[in-house]
């Protein structure tokens, strides 16, 4: 899958294997992602990698002695400007079959995420995709229900967030099973 390697490649930092980059792709709401022809695809082709990102937030050698001065350690990627995952940049067509650790709370549940939503006529590499992260995603969301922390939140903000978890809740039982939602499977 060229969307999941391309994710990794750009990003090394961010998604060091299939899982995390299907997560990103799959679940994470807003990504830029979406559904086009039977396959998921980037909506914008802009080329950006984290090594841009890196470089941006490289510290000038001033900096760098004014904060060793103080005795601060200065983080490597900081003095180089380079991400410190650099070297799975090249491995990422291999980083994109390897199934890994999430390494993160999963995005929150909400009716519109396209692994909820996959077409009649997706791939069937993409329909593999969405199955294998729902089988992390669903026992996670179901965990995280006990430990929810809205507390930030307005009555009514807490509403719409109930409701929408309610609303993906039921569409990924009804697309992958309450097995697979409860991690029973």
């Amino acid at each position: 899958m060229e969307t999941v390697r391309h994710c990794i490649a750009s990003y090394p930092c961010g998604y060091a294997n299939r899982t995390q980059a299907l997560h990103q792709v799959l679940v994470v709401g807003g990504s830029g992602y979406e559904w086009r022809g039977g396959t998921v695809v980037s909506r914008f082709a802009d080329g950006t990698t984290c090594a841009r990102v890196h470089e941006r937030f490289r510290y000038s050698a001033e900096k760098i002695a004014d904060l060793r001065d103080c005795g601060i350690d200065v983080a490597e990627k900081f003095i180089t400007g380079r991400c410190p995952d650099e070297e799975l940049r090249d491995q990422a067509s291999a980083l994109a079959r390897k199934v890994g650790p999430l390494g993160q709370e999963p995005y929150q549940p909400g009716p519109d995420l396209l692994f909820l939503n996959a077409p009649e006529n997706a791939d069937s590499d993409w329909s593999q995709a969405c199955w294998e992260i729902a089988v992390v995603v669903g026992p996670l969301w179901i965990a995280g229900e006990q430990s929810d922390d809205r507390e930030g939140l307005t009555p009514e903000q807490r509403r719409y967030v109930s409701g929408q978890r309610a609303r993906a809740l039921m569409k990924f039982e009804n697309v992958f099973g309450r097995q697979v939602l409860h991690g029973t499977v």
